[in-house]
């Protein structure tokens, strides 16, 4: 019987060792390393991807490589943006722009990682990784220290426009978390608002209705805010 109960012990304290590095392994910190999971079709779009020769991974991971350096500039320097909300009565119409707040240089872009490739049913799979420097691990501190304002959006394009469809889903997810924010937040309706966001997690890419639906989430830092001096 105490055999028996020794037994069930070793397998019990196993199990929390297991569970415990479960759960480290599944709370991934992006402080030092930028981490997380990209996918691409393996088929191509008529008139759209061009051949890329008889390796049918290629266009895949073609369009991963497109992807991944853009997403790791919102999570690693951010974007700078500009916002003009929609105003009927004054005939203005709603304008939104986004660009680097500092470009990847080469020496960035070529220590980008992909790991762990697998493939699922008409998809390629990856890990994306990225170490970052001390300059921009102390970057991306600076931005957890203030108390910058957490914001969402959820953004939608087309399949068919492959890393152009990412990239404008993605520029409609911010638009659509600044506008929140501005809605929520800003009592008289501005005449436009400028500032920078940096990606605060790993973006979702999905599918909806045949569509990417990318949902990203931002720490946002308001540089100016302008308002009408008259109606």
């Amino acid at each position: 019987m105490a055999k028996h109960v020794s037994i069930k012990k070793t397998f019990f304290s196993i199990f929390l060792i297991l569970f415990s590095e479960f759960c480290f392994a599944q709370d991934v910190s992006q402080e030092r390393n930028v981490r997380f999971f990209l996918w691409a079709h393996t088929d191509a779009f008529p008139g759209v991807d061009e051949p890329t020769g008889n390796n049918i991974y290629s266009l895949p991971v073609k369009k991963i490589q497109e992807i991944a350096p853009f997403m790791i500039q919102g999570m690693v320097y951010g974007w700078n943006f500009e916002y003009t909300p929609y105003d009927k009565a004054r005939g203005v119409q709603e304008y939104f722009e986004f660009t680097p707040i500092h470009e990847l240089s080469k020496d960035d872009i070529a220590k980008i990682k992909y790991t762990k490739p697998w493939k699922e049913d008409s998809r390629i799979n990856v890990w994306v990784e990225f170490p970052r420097t001390e300059q921009q691990i102390h970057l991306y501190k600076s931005w957890l220290a203030i108390m910058n304002p957490r914001i969402k959006g959820v953004g939608l394009a087309k399949l068919s426009d492959g890393f152009e469809g990412i990239q404008e889903a993605a520029k409609e997810a911010l638009k659509q978390a600044v506008r929140d924010y501005e809605r929520q937040h800003i009592k008289t309706k501005p005449k436009e608002i400028s500032g920078k966001v940096l990606m605060s997690q790993p973006p979702q890419i999905g599918v909806d209705s045949g569509r990417y639906k990318v949902t990203l989430e931002f720490f946002m830092e308001t540089d100016r805010i302008i308002e009408y001096k008259t109606f």
